[in-house]
């Protein structure tokens, strides 16, 4: 009987510490979502075509991040309805931190505003980093012999009816900003859109528009040759590549001043531990000199942010041209 009770007891407390192990190892034993990240391969959307300054770009960053991840970045090229498609893919992929886009003005400040259903809803979007920025360009046919943007006005003003203007299309980033200028200077002028940048550059060099808002590592070329006139910078500082190029508020115009960023976002319910090591991982890759004068030399200047300095920027921009949207009249398609 004694040996019975004993024997009780000692299976109780082998069940008890059996249990005890088993929960511990449960505990210890890591699940889907503890697993380090990253993974796997990183796959970075591009809503442009391979080639442009957009997805040279995207390609030096993407670089710096796969040695610095561990994991290989691969560029997938998503060009289509003005950036938008490559954000809607986004967002439909897993939150896992493996499936980013690469997003500019565009896409996260227009497009939200301009399409009723765009393919994704900017402020669920989570923001990793910003990475570049710069400046908008003003440029104007130097046969038109103004040499700055006060020159531009007054001649808009004293010739009505005799300005165009060119942009890559219509109520884009480029067309919105000749619009806030007219509306500024007190001036009209027609726009004549194009399918592009590259069509628009054309037009401007062959003299069938008088100037226009561009990107600046592009004309950048064109200004030092002479075959442009570059009017003005819309950054807040000059640009180091063209130091002589004063910004538009420095000629009487503060509230043009805007600038063209790049940065990666992840989907809608991205884990924040995954989110800040992407971000970390972006700060050290934008304080390597290498890839900062790679960089420098496209024409953007590197700018690391913080999510949440990132999403101030997105909303500030955003109610910059849902304004001029209104403004204008337009309504969402």
């Amino acid at each position: 009987m004694h040996d019975d009770t004993l024997s009780s007891h000692a299976r109780r407390r082998f069940v008890a510490a059996a249990g005890l192990g088993l929960g511990a190892l449960a505990l210890a034993r890591p699940g889907r979502a503890q697993e380090p990240f990253p993974s796997k391969p990183i796959h970075i959307l591009v809503g442009a075509g391979a080639g442009g300054s957009t997805d040279i770009t995207a390609r030096l960053v993407g670089d710096k991040l796969a040695k610095l991840l561990g994991q290989p970045v691969v560029i997938e090229n998503k060009p289509g309805a003005s950036g938008t498609m490559s954000v809607a893919q986004t967002v439909r992929s897993p939150a896992d931190g493996h499936t980013l886009v690469w997003v500019g003005n565009s896409v996260m400040a227009i497009s939200p505003y301009l399409y009723k259903n765009p393919g994704y809803d900017v402020k669920t979007l989570i923001p990793v980093s910003q990475a570049t920025s710069s400046g908008f360009i003003l440029v104007a046919s130097p046969a038109l012999g103004v040499n700055n943007v006060k020159e531009l006005v007054a001649y808009g003003k004293a010739n009505p009816g005799k300005l165009s203007f060119g942009s890559n299309g219509v109520n884009g980033s480029l067309h919105l900003l000749a619009e806030l200028l007219k509306a500024e200077g007190g001036f009209d002028a027609l726009h004549v859109p194009f399918k592009g940048g590259a069509e628009s550059a054309a037009a401007i060099l062959g003299g069938n528009v008088h100037f226009l808002f561009d990107a600046l590592s592009s004309n950048i070329p064109l200004v030092r040759s002479g075959k442009l006139k570059a009017l003005a910078v819309t950054g807040p500082q000059r640009e180091k590549q063209l130091p002589d190029v004063p910004t538009m508020a420095e000629q009487g115009f503060p509230g043009m001043t805007t600038e063209v960023f790049f940065g990666l976002v992840a989907p809608p319910g991205t884990p924040d531990p995954v989110v800040r090591k992407l971000n970390a991982a972006m700060k050290t890759a934008l304080d390597d000199p290498e890839l900062r004068t790679a960089l420098q030399k496209s024409g953007n200047e590197p700018k690391y942010s913080t999510p949440e300095a990132f999403r101030a920027l997105v909303d500030r921009e955003g109610a910059r041209f849902q304004a001029l949207l209104v403004a204008k009249g337009v309504q969402p398609e």
